[in-house]
């Protein structure tokens, strides 16, 4: 892996079976979406991006509950749907035209918080969020990359949506 050597580790460090995604299934989001993933997240794909189980009912388990796997960016109801209906609620719609082709949303928290990249930013592209009744019109940068977004989420104590009002 050359960007989530440390959150394999970390991982690895809890009590959860993590699956990759195939590369059809890469492939067919990358057609689905019409452009080409960024490599930092074809590695979370790939490598912890399809779905996770517990080893029991007392072991700890990054992303449990969060809208962060393959179904999520792929399924009938993606996060890039839930952040659209967020911003329709909560009346930002001059925010929605920045929601385009390029935006791809990779985390849903609960369903009020995201967090998105955009596509055509390199291989390890910055984050960007939003989380529900924001005040600010913007969508503030979170992180410097997808790396420290997930190293900043995984680690105790430690909060990648600290930007967001």
């Amino acid at each position: 892996m050359k960007y989530l050597n440390k959150i394999e580790k970390i991982l690895k460090g809890w009590g959860a079976i993590y699956k990759g995604c195939s590369s059809n299934q890469i492939n067919n989001l990358e057609q689905k979406i019409g452009k080409k993933l960024p490599l930092c997240y074809k590695e979370f794909l790939e490598n912890f991006g399809y779905d996770m189980d517990r080893k029991d009912d007392h072991s700890r388990g990054g992303f449990v509950g969060e809208s962060i796997f393959f179904d999520n960016v792929y399924g009938d109801h993606t996060n890039k749907d839930g952040l659209i209906e967020q911003l329709l609620d909560d009346d930002k719609l001059g925010m929605l035209p920045q929601i385009n082709d390029n935006v791809f949303i990779f985390f849903s928290s609960q369903g009020y918080i995201f967090a998105f990249f955009k596509l055509t930013d390199g291989d390890n592209p910055v984050v960007y969020g939003y989380q529900e009744g924001q005040t600010a019109n913007n969508f503030p940068k979170l992180t410097n990359s997808l790396s420290e977004f997930l190293e900043l989420y995984l680690e105790d104590g430690k909060d990648p949506f600290n930007n967001l009002d």
